[in-house]
């Protein structure tokens, strides 16, 4: 079950990169949280800044059989957005893994695999959300915290419960229905089908419009015909 082991650390560089070493010795459903990540990451290897005060955690999973990867960062992105309703908050899901409030980023989330060929040895989905760290200045005005939007402290083991507890429930009512899920999924999202995008193609910014959003990647219209799009640009 998510959350029966949970692994505390003061500091580690990164609780995805524990898991993806140690995966082996640790049964599926393994948490590992940290009060500080020295060399958190995003997607793209983007560093992703994880002060004290922010929360910062991973859940191993081992599947028994192939995976749909994006599945797991659907179910975590649901479960973060109904865990902030619970505090009155509402966020959106920017295709295809981060949360925002406010137009700025509260949360991201990363799945990693760890294949022998085809078959899934470990999957690890990393979350990263500024709960009661202080945004630097360089970033303010891309992110926002909960401290700042709820303008008071929220206790960090009851969030990662509320979250943990939110995914339980999602992974054992649609894991046979996922279509389901990718409906509520999209109810959530920031981008809708017909907005104008931007994204990167050959190190050059491209913009479109989105014709379907797919979980794994979006059909975007350019003038130069029809793109598949697997990353925004961040802004």
């Amino acid at each position: 079950m998510i959350g029966e082991k949970i692994i505390s650390f003061e500091t580690i560089d990164s609780t995805n990169q524990f898991l993806k070493e140690h995966f082996s010795k640790y049964p599926s459903g393994t948490v590992v949280v940290a009060l500080e990540q020295t060399s958190g990451y995003g997607r793209n290897k983007r560093r992703w800044y994880s002060a004290r005060g922010g929360l910062w955690f991973s859940v191993l999973f081992k599947p028994r059989k192939q995976v749909d990867t994006t599945f797991y960062t659907r179910v975590f992105s649901v479960a973060i957005v109904k865990a902030l309703e619970t505090f009155k908050v509402h966020a959106d899901i920017k295709w295809p893994n981060d949360i925002y409030v406010r137009g700025r980023k509260l949360a991201g989330i990363l799945t990693e695999g760890i294949f022998e060929g085809k078959k899934p040895l470990a999957l690890i989905v990393g979350v990263g959300m500024n709960v009661n760290n202080e945004i630097p200045d360089e970033l303010k005005t891309r992110a926002i915290s909960l401290k700042e939007i709820l303008g008071r402290e929220i206790p960090l083991m009851k969030l990662l419960e509320l979250i943990l507890k939110n995914a339980r429930v999602l992974f054992r009512r649609y894991t046979k229905k996922k279509e389901a899920l990718t409906r509520i999924w999209k109810r959530h999202l920031l981008q809708k089908e017909g907005d104008i995008v931007t994204f990167s193609e050959n190190n050059q910014e491209k913009i479109g419009k989105i014709l379907k959003i797919l979980p794994d990647h979006l059909l975007v219209e350019t003038d130069e015909g029809v793109r598949k799009v697997y990353s925004l640009s961040p802004h």
